[in-house]
């Protein structure tokens, strides 16, 4: 698996290409931020529209698979709810990351970008999230081998891109045979 560093800004998100973008939500969290506001912007309130129409709620353990619309260089956008902002715990990341890793893969995606789960308003650090993510894309994709041609856009803010990358290194030395 490859492992790509994006800033979270429209023009950074227009140079990737990828297969799907993945969008987590909080239930209470309204106007939706971050990478999924970027997002709604792009789609001329979109996301919006669905969370008013109550077809995306942001509830623990939804997932809710829709079209870019020609907007993004995406395809496919695939939004994952996690409950409760308050809510939010280090067991819960890894949840979200496991639902997300297990969606992407019966997708057979090949390329994807996202935010960690949680970004950008968590009390959960970044350092953490990213771990979760990896150890749950690594039992995953690794468990077949499917992992080794995947491309993964991690889109964070610039200032967390070298403390990320170094959890990235870490665990492909650990990881090193399972991802090629």
């Amino acid at each position: 698996m490859r492992i790509q560093f994006v800033k979270p800004d429209l023009h950074a998100l227009d140079q990737i290409r990828a297969e799907a973008l993945v969008v987590c939500l909080f239930q209470d969290e309204r106007p939706p931020r971050g990478v999924a506001g970027l997002l709604d912007w792009r789609l001329c309130g979109r996301l919006s529209d669905l969370l008013i129409a109550r077809q995306v709620s942001g509830a623990l353990g939804e997932a809710v698979l829709f079209p870019s619309y020609g907007r993004l260089p995406f395809a496919r956008v695939c939004a994952f709810g996690l409950g409760p902002m308050v809510e939010f715990t280090p067991a819960r990341a890894r949840e979200a990351a496991g639902q997300v890793a297990t969606s992407l893969h019966k997708l057979r995606v090949a390329s994807f970008a996202m935010t960690l789960p949680g970004s950008p308003m968590t009390t959960v650090a970044p350092r953490v999230r990213m771990e979760l993510l990896l150890e749950e894309l690594t039992r995953v994709f690794g468990a077949d081998d499917s992992g080794a041609g995947v491309d993964a856009f991690v889109i964070e803010p610039s200032e967390v891109h070298r403390e990320l990358a170094e959890v990235v290194s870490v665990a492909t030395r650990r990881w090193r045979g399972i991802w090629k």
